[in-house]
């Protein structure tokens, strides 16, 4: 038996999390949304029929509605705006800690400020974030041509200089073939 059914439990924690956006804490969280997407491929095959050969996760995404005041951070509002925008500009992945998670490699997407006679003594931002996937990139030696099976297959590139189109001979095209084909 779980013990969420369990009498006397504990359902809900009052644990505080110390949230942060990259290096920035001390702002109160207004609201939090956040996606995981599984991309699931669909090929279209004989008839209409999609197949399906793989699946595969998007990048993760956050929305987070949150206020700065400068009782918290002692920051002024416009330098804590600007440090906002700092971080969204040097384009930098950055960890951000939310109360149910820790997102690994994020960057600002969109930041909007609010400003109303209600906000006017806090900085109101809501911002969207997405995670960036970050590969390993390896380089590799090719053999040189003197010592690969194939070379005319396998040998590296190399520059020709400018090469002019060949004419195609009609003669050679069997019609025949194009009108079974076509009809």
């Amino acid at each position: 038996m779980s013990s969420i059914l369990q009498p006397n439990t504990v359902l809900f924690s009052t644990q505080i999390t110390q949230r942060s956006i990259g290096p920035f804490t001390g702002y109160v969280c207004m609201e939090e949304n956040s996606n995981d997407e599984l991309e699931i491929t669909q090929h279209p095959v004989q008839r209409g029929a999609d197949i399906t050969d793989h699946a595969y996760l998007k990048p993760a995404t956050v929305s987070i509605r949150f206020i700065y005041t400068p009782n918290f951070t002692l920051t002024p509002l416009d330098q804590m705006y600007q440090e906002l925008l700092a971080l969204q500009s040097s384009r930098e992945p950055f960890t951000i800690v939310t109360g149910k998670r820790v997102y690994q490699n994020m960057l600002f997407r969109s930041l909007s400020v609010s400003t109303d006679v209600t906000k006017e003594n806090i900085l109101y931002v809501m911002g969207d974030f997405q995670q960036v996937i970050l590969v390993d990139v390896g380089e590799t030696n090719v053999p040189v041509q003197s010592q690969q099976q194939i070379p005319q297959k396998t040998n590296s590139t190399s520059n020709l200089g400018d090469k002019k189109a060949t004419p195609v001979d009609d003669s050679n095209v069997d019609l025949q073939y194009f009108s079974d084909v076509t009809g």
